[in-house]
């Protein structure tokens, strides 16, 4: 019996077939590992868009009522003031008189904050207008604050008695620009199509407070996203 190898076009033939093989292995590793990456980019967008949902919707809920505006140099952008203290007041002779509901421990009031009655607007906020006064460096007298002939100079009220206190120049200002979502110049999100995205403030009605609408709209590699939320304004002049 005579041993006998491969004839030439045997060996031509395997070498096809093992080519064609070999491509059907590669071609399915290759969709594989492209599904992988687009489940990756996929998850990445969808939990950057729930981080920057999750920060606009804290900080919107915690905003002075009526301080959100469109500033005047900037058509893309919605900014806003952030309350750091709460409380409720009441009129003592010519004296104002408050508690703060958020931090009882408080004593005296940090520089460079102002507080306010029932803003109507952001222009309320301002150190020129009489519906809020310069509280900084104040101290209590007893177990409360007190600003000595306020009753005469301060011009809001509110049906509740609530109050605000901010700090000076502490505007957050979100802007849609460039393909980017960006607080106060810090860029939070990216990949937006900013031609469709943004945020819209509605001001309150008899029948819902203040809310802020946001829409944002992802795109990537053709694919869209799109998340949108309305967030109610909680605090009540």
């Amino acid at each position: 019996m005579k041993d006998r190898g491969f004839t030439l076009m045997e060996m031509i033939v395997t070498i096809v077939v093992g080519s064609f093989i070999m491509l059907g292995i590669a071609g399915y590793v290759q969709l594989g590992m492209k599904g992988y990456a687009d489940t990756i980019d996929r998850q990445r967008i969808q939990t950057q868009a729930q981080f920057v949902l999750e920060k606009m919707t804290r900080e919107i809920r915690h905003a002075v009522p009526n301080s959100f505006h469109v500033p005047k140099d900037a058509s893309h952008c919605l900014e806003f003031v952030p309350i750091e203290y709460s409380g409720f007041y009441t009129f003592k002779n010519n004296d104002l008189e408050f508690l703060l509901g958020n931090d009882s421990t408080l004593n005296p009031i940090p520089a460079n904050r102002r507080m306010v009655i029932n803003p109507s607007r952001y222009e309320d906020l301002q150190s020129t207008s009489s519906r809020n006064i310069a509280i900084g460096g104040l101290a209590k007298t007893g177990k409360v604050f007190v600003v000595t002939g306020a009753a005469s100079t301060i011009t809001g009220s509110s049906v509740s008695s609530r109050l605000y206190i901010y700090r000076e120049k502490s505007e957050v200002r979100y802007c849609f620009d460039t393909k980017r979502v960006t607080r106060n110049g810090i860029t939070v999100a990216d990949s937006v199509d900013t031609s469709v995205s943004g945020m819209r403030y509605l001001e309150p009605t008899l029948q819902r407070g203040g809310l802020v609408h946001i829409n944002l709209e992802f795109e990537q590699d053709g694919e869209r996203s799109v998340y949108q939320q309305d967030v109610q304004v909680l605090n009540v002049p």
